[in-house]
C-alpha cells in the first residue's frame, strides 16, 4: 500500500510541475506559418460584365444584364455630377464599326486595364511563387507579375496600363493594391472609366476548390464622390488550358490597318 501511495504522490508532482511549467514551453514554440490559399489553376469570369458593371437593360449587340457593383448598396457607380457627360460620350463612340473611330481602347487592342482584364471574357491562369503571384492572359498573351510583401516603393513619376502592383495575403485571399495608372483604360463596354488618380485593390479568395470570389475597389477622387467595388465569381476551367487569342493578328486578318496615331499621349 505504501508503494502505491509514493507512486501516486509522485505521479501528482510530476503532472503539477509539468503544468507550471508548460506555459513557458509553448510560448517558446512559434506558431506555425499559416500556408496562402492555393490561387493556381486557370479562371474564368462567366457573367456580363464585359459589357456594363452597372444594372442595364438590352442596347443594339448588348444583352440585359444584372450589375456588379455591391457597394454603394443602389448598385450605382458614384460618379461626380461632371463626370456623367463623359461617361455619355465614350458609350456613343462605341457605336462605330471603325477601330480607328472607335471610342472604345479595347477596339484598338490596347491593354484593357484592371479590373477589366479579369472579366473581359478569355481565361487567364495564376501562378504562385513564394515572392510573387504572375497572372497570364489569354487575351493577347498578356501576363503580370505581382511582387508579395514586397518593399521597394512605387515609382511616382510612372503610369502603366495596367497599373503598378503590390501583393500580400490576408487571411485567405490575395490582396493587390495598384496604382499609377494611366487614365486611357475603361472598366467595360459602357463607357464607364477613370482618371490617373485612380487606385485599385483586388481580392482573390477560393469559395470552393473550383470557385474564387473576386472584388475589386476603386478610389479616384477626380471622377467618383466615393470609393466602390464590385463583386463577381471566377470559375475554374478544368477541360482546357490558355489558348491564342492575338488581337492586333485578328485586325491584320480583317485588314485593319492598327499603328494607330498616339491620341492617348494627350488628355481629351
Amino acid at each position: 500500500m505504501r508503494v502505491r501511495v509514493l507512486t501516486w504522490l509522485i505521479a501528482v508532482a510530476i503532472a503539477a510541475t509539468a503544468h507550471s511549467l508548460s506555459p513557458n514551453l509553448t510560448a517558446q514554440i512559434p506558431a506555425p506559418a499559416r500556408r496562402p490559399p492555393d490561387l493556381q489553376g486557370v479562371w474564368r469570369a462567366w457573367n456580363l460584365a464585359r459589357y456594363d458593371l452597372e444594372d442595364h437593360g438590352a442596347k443594339p449587340g448588348v444583352p440585359a444584364g444584372r450589375g456588379f457593383v455591391v457597394d454603394p448598396p443602389d448598385g450605382r457607380i458614384p460618379y461626380r455630377p461632371e463626370a456623367l457627360a463623359k461617361r455619355e460620350k465614350n458609350y456613343a463612340g462605341t457605336k462605330d464599326t471603325d477601330p480607328w473611330k472607335n471610342s472604345d481602347p479595347l477596339a484598338k487592342c490596347y491593354l484593357p486595364g484592371i479590373p477589366r482584364m479579369t472579366y473581359l471574357g478569355w481565361p487567364f491562369q495564376i501562378i504562385q511563387a513564394p515572392d510573387s503571384v504572375s497572372f497570364v492572359y489569354e487575351w493577347s498573351h498578356k501576363k503580370r507579375v505581382v511582387p508579395i510583401n514586397s518593399t521597394a516603393s512605387v515609382p511616382t513619376d510612372e503610369t502603366a496600363w495596367m497599373g503598378f502592383a503590390r501583393g500580400r495575403y490576408e487571411g485567405n485571399a490575395l490582396v493587390i493594391n495598384l496604382r499609377n495608372f494611366n487614365s486611357y483604360t475603361w472598366f467595360d463596354m459602357a463607357g464607364n472609366y477613370h482618371s490617373d488618380a485612380l487606385q485599385v485593390v483586388e481580392r482573390y479568395m477560393p469559395i470552393n476548390a473550383d470557385t474564387l470570389q473576386y472584388e475589386a475597389t476603386m478610389t479616384d477622387p477626380k471622377v467618383f464622390t466615393r470609393p466602390w467595388t464590385i463583386r463577381m465569381t471566377l470559375q475554374r476551367q478544368k477541360d482546357i488550358g490558355i489558348l491564342d487569342y492575338e488581337c492586333t493578328a485578328m485586325l491584320d486578318d480583317l485588314g485593319i490597318h492598327h499603328t494607330w496615331p498616339r491620341d492617348f499621349d494627350e488628355e481629351k
